[in-house]
């Protein structure tokens, strides 16, 4: 019988990623429920750096691959591996980051075992059955971030796999360094029809965004080039991060990564500032866990004024001008 929660630990360069203890958080929220163990999986060149990496993280069990050359990019080997590691160690769920990596690797392990895939979840909750069996409530915007649907994997059918976009859990963080029980398991990565020939920082990515303490945010109001260039002024005064909706993606001004809502990532900065922002709840879920919140919007009776802690009605343009004169 499946059971057991198992995280993904996704990591680049020799670091396990942030979203990696946000996962863990939401396993350790699963786990007050259904009493399982939480699990990690990790494949990787260097296993023994990001076990140790994880010591703080208070999983149960670490179940790694060590593999001869390097894996990253290449999505065919690691997703053969990882399929697997999964068929091995039998858990009830698998919590995988919503990153370019996980959609990419994790599709590929779905279509491997079987199984369902969902992704984008923004939140995790745990149902019972009338046989006291638990199942994982998938929670995720759908239709164009139009609605929140719930989804549930076929009963029966495990694991129950989905993606979690980052931001959406608070990172865990033991109040005291655990050793996790740690097994290697003996699986070979086959040869990649992937060659990786040359690896680039990207120009933007989500990074900025996610550990800003500031981060000004722009909404359809900001969507002429006027405007966009007094907010990134504005931004740049404060050594702020730049957020937007989804209006300010689609103009090209902001790339995905820094789109801010159900559809974008959600951020807990110090301080945000907004700027012709209407505040539909598609927006405001990514922001909810702001600890100052100042919104401006020339309408009176815009929504995002009900969750701000200042507001101002007034137009962006002229009081975003005026500052920058100062």
């Amino acid at each position: 019988m499946a059971n057991g929660i198992c995280v993904f630990a996704e990591h680049y360069n020799g670091n396990i990623e942030t979203v990696v203890a946000e996962l863990v958080s939401a396993a350790h929220f699963i786990k007050e429920t259904t009493a399982e163990k939480i699990m990690a999986v990790v494949v990787s060149q260097d296993c023994e750096t990001l076990i140790g990496q994880m010591g703080r993280l208070d999983v149960d069990e670490i179940y790694a691959v060590k593999t001869e050359s390097d894996c990253a990019f290449q999505d065919d080997a690691l997703s053969s591996v990882i399929a697997d590691m999964i068929r091995e160690i039998d858990p009830s769920s698998v919590l995988v980051p919503a990153t370019i990596t996980g959609r990419s690797v994790f599709s590929r392990v779905a279509a491997k075992l079987g199984c369902g895939l969902t992704a984008d979840c923004t939140e995790l909750l745990v149902g019972t059955r009338e046989n006291g069996s638990y199942y994982i409530k998938q929670n995720k915007p759908s239709f164009g971030e139009n609605v929140f649907v719930t989804i549930v994997t076929k009963e029966g059918c495990y694991p129950q796999m989905m993606t979690v976009r980052p931001g959406v859990y608070t990172p865990y963080e033991a109040k005291e360094e655990k050793v996790p029980e740690v097994k290697y398991l003996d699986i070979k990565a086959p040869a990649s029809k992937v060659k990786v020939v040359e690896k680039r920082p990207a120009a933007s990515n989500a990074d900025s965004i996610l550990a800003a303490e500031i981060v000004v945010v722009g909404g359809r109001g900001t969507e002429e080039e006027e405007s966009f260039k007094l907010l990134k002024s504005f931004a740049d005064s404060l050594d702020a991060a730049i957020g937007g909706t989804r209006p300010l993606v689609d103009t090209g001004f902001i790339p995905f990564e820094h789109q801010i809502g159900q559809t974008g990532y959600t951020i807990r900065p110090r301080i945000c500032v907004s700027f012709g922002v209407s505040g539909a709840i598609q927006h405001t879920e990514g922001i909810k866990d702001t600890k100052l919140m100042i919104a401006v919007n020339k309408d009176e009776e815009a929504p995002i004024f009900n969750i701000a802690d200042y507001g101002i009605v007034g137009d962006l343009n002229e009081i975003l001008a005026k500052y920058l004169e100062k």
